[in-house]
Order: structure tokens, then sequence, then C-alpha cells
């Protein structure tokens, strides 16, 4: 299993130079270390807490020991790219920074094949966003079992079956998505790509059927009917779908300009997505207790989600390959060119540094790697 992630390319990114490019590949991957070694620090702490209730030993979760040493760390190179095998991978979409990254790239992938094989033989793209209304006091783990409940009873309905066959509706692919907002609490909502044989679909007509089938499901689950205005959003994919994968399979830490741009909604501009609340910034902001509550809820909601999910034979028709679980997209990242073994004591006071974690693992991108061994070298191996 390796630490093999990098920041998602945009058309920002890909205007920049070589060498600014892995300056922003550095300074991502320190972001990203810091962010798992918070969230790790709080998920002992908890662990230990719970022993202390039960009078035992209770052993930390997957992702607290995201990263931990299980034989020996070694740098290897994939094509340019630096990354560390011998570590445990917890393997979760959902609450690491490290993992998601992975995951979610790979699921973005084939996502886009599947979009681009569509598109292709003329057919339509269509995005949707279900919502529902909710309050500051919901707990996390309300809003998903609401959501999800209402959106299984939709897809076993006679209602979307009608919906489907009015407009030409043949695959689908969902992805559920989380904020926290300090006024109005955690927000969940569902992200639709809608495959059409028609590539001109009556979207303004989809939304009104959407949304009277949405509020029935939201009903009978207990909830609130959701508004007119932000309850469901059908929107055409009229340009390149070139971004469908990454919009839909977007990391954690980038969904509050996704959401932005699908119902802008100024207030999103105040939400927290989750990998923010591990940042010093929100930290400050929000209060520490209030940071680290707010995550471990998190973790504890998301814990066996899945990231994105597939009508039935989307995959068989157009990806063609079954799909891989979050653990398979992690394990096939171990197939690169061992550079440098790294002692255990010596990686455990490098994953205490982020930054100098970053810079090695630069450094050796750039072929430098005597700097890097002599900088791991200099390390006490404690």
């Amino acid at each position: 299993m390796t630490d093999n992630a990098a920041p998602q390319t945009t058309p920002t990114t890909r205007t920049r130079t070589p060498l600014q490019r892995l300056e922003d590949r550095r300074d991502w991957r320190q972001r990203q270390w810091e962010r798992r070694n918070r969230s790790s620090a709080w998920l002992i702490d908890e662990a230990v807490k719970q022993a202390d209730d039960a009078l035992g030993f209770v052993k930390p979760s997957r992702i607290a020991r995201c990263g931990w040493p299980i034989g020996k760390p070694t740098i290897q190179l994939i094509g340019h790219t630096a990354s560390i095998t011998g570590l445990e991978h917890c393997a979760s979409p959902w609450a690491c920074p490290i993992c998601s990254t992975i995951i979610r790239a790979a699921r973005a992938k084939d996502l886009q094949q599947a979009a681009d094989a569509w598109t292709q033989a003329g057919h339509g793209l269509v995005f949707a966003t279900l919502t529902r209304p909710h309050t500051k006091a919901e707990p996390l783990v309300t809003g998903m079992d609401m959501i999800g409940g209402a959106w299984m009873a939709i897809t076993a309905s006679h209602q979307w079956r009608t919906i489907k066959q009015a407009y030409g509706i043949r695959h689908w692919a969902r992805s559920l998505e989380i904020t926290w907002n300090p006024r109005s609490g955690w927000h969940v909502h569902i992200h639709m790509l809608v495959f059409t044989d028609n590539p001109h679909t009556d979207c303004k007509a989809m939304q009104v059927d959407m949304l009277d089938l949405w509020n029935r499901q939201l009903e009978r689950q207990g909830s609130r009917q959701a508004g007119k205005r932000h309850g469901v959003i059908v929107l055409p994919v009229t340009t390149t779908p070139a971004q469908v994968g990454g919009y839909m399979s977007k990391p954690p830490d980038s969904i509050g300009s996704e959401i932005t741009r699908m119902d802008n909604k100024t207030s999103r501009k105040q939400s927290f997505a989750p990998f923010q609340l591990l940042d010093p910034d929100a930290i400050d902001e929000l209060g520490a207790g209030t940071a680290r509550r707010l995550w471990l809820e998190y973790v504890n909601a998301t814990r066996g989600q899945r990231s994105i999910t597939w009508s039935r034979k989307l995959r068989s028709e157009l990806i063609g390959m079954p799909e891989r679980t979050d653990q398979q997209i992690i394990d096939d990242t171990t197939h690169g060119t061992d550079v440098i073994d790294i002692p255990t004591g010596q990686y455990r006071q490098l994953k205490r540094s982020p930054s100098l974690m970053a810079y090695i693992m630069s450094r050796i991108e750039t072929g430098e790697i005597p700097l890097a061994e002599d900088i791991i070298n200099d390390i006490d191996n404690k």
C-alpha cells in the first residue's frame, strides 16, 4: 500500500509550469499529511477515552492507523510521482485525506469513461442535485439515513420507472456530499449524473417530476418536504463532459465550490467541507472542541458508506469491467520502482513533520535522490 496521492488537475493547474506544479504537489502533500496527523490524534484520543470508560483496551480504528508502518517503509517512483509503500492504509473514501483522493480519482476515471462513451454515441447527460430541509441540531447520521432511505424508495417506485421512460433515462450514477454550516448544521445532499437517450432533455419538466417524487419519499421517511427552489435542481451538461468524472467524485475538501456552482447558494461560502474541520483556520474559528466533535461525528456517520453508486447496468454496458473495491484501488498503487528504504524509526520521525516529508518527496521527483537520502540519514533513528 502506498501514500500515493496528488492534487486533481484543473484547467488552472494545466497552465502552470512544471516547477510550479511540483511546488503545488509539495504544498498539497504537506496539507493532507497534516490533516491526517490531526485526524489520527483525535481518533486515538477518542479510543483512549473509550478504553478508560470500558476499563480495557480499545484498538484505534483503521482510519486512525492510516500511514502507520506495517513493513519496511520504502519511497518508490511511479512515473515521475513519488509515493511510500509498506504502510497501513484505511481505504476510506470519506475520512482519509490520502486514501480518499486515490479512491475518488479512480472512481472519476471510471465515470469519465462511461460519460465519454455515452456522449460519443450521440446521447445526453444531465446533472441533478437532491436535498432536504434540516435543522442545526439534527445529527449527521439522521440526515444520511433520511437521504439514503428516500433514494432507495425512489429507485424501487413505479413513479421512478415512469420518469425513466418519459425522459429516456438509461443509467445513473449517484454520489453523496456533506458540508457543515455554523447556522444550519450538517447538510447532506445527492448529486446525480443521469444518462439519457435524448441529448436535449427537457430539464425543467424533469425537475418538476423529480421534485414531486422526491418529496413523496421524504415524507415517508419522516422528513419535511424539500422546497421548490432548491429541493431538486436538474441541469443539462451543455458543454464538453470532460469534468464530469471529477465533479461526481471530487475529494471532500473541494465540495464547497462545487456546490456553489450547482445551485448558487451564497450561504455555501460559509460552510465547511469535512476535511476543512482539520485545518488550523477552522479550528481557530470554531474552537478545537467543536471542530474535534464534528470531525468524530463525521467519521462515525460515514463509516462503511459508499462514495458513489451506479445503476445496475451502467458499468457492464459503458465501462466493461467489474467495480473494484476501495481496498483494491489502494492495493493497486504499489507497482513502482523502489528508490529509498526508510528505517521505521526515521519514518516515524518524518511522519511527525509533514513539511520535511513533502520536501523529501519533491526532491526525489526532481532526481535529487542523494540529497533526499542525506536528509533521511540525518534524522535521529528513534
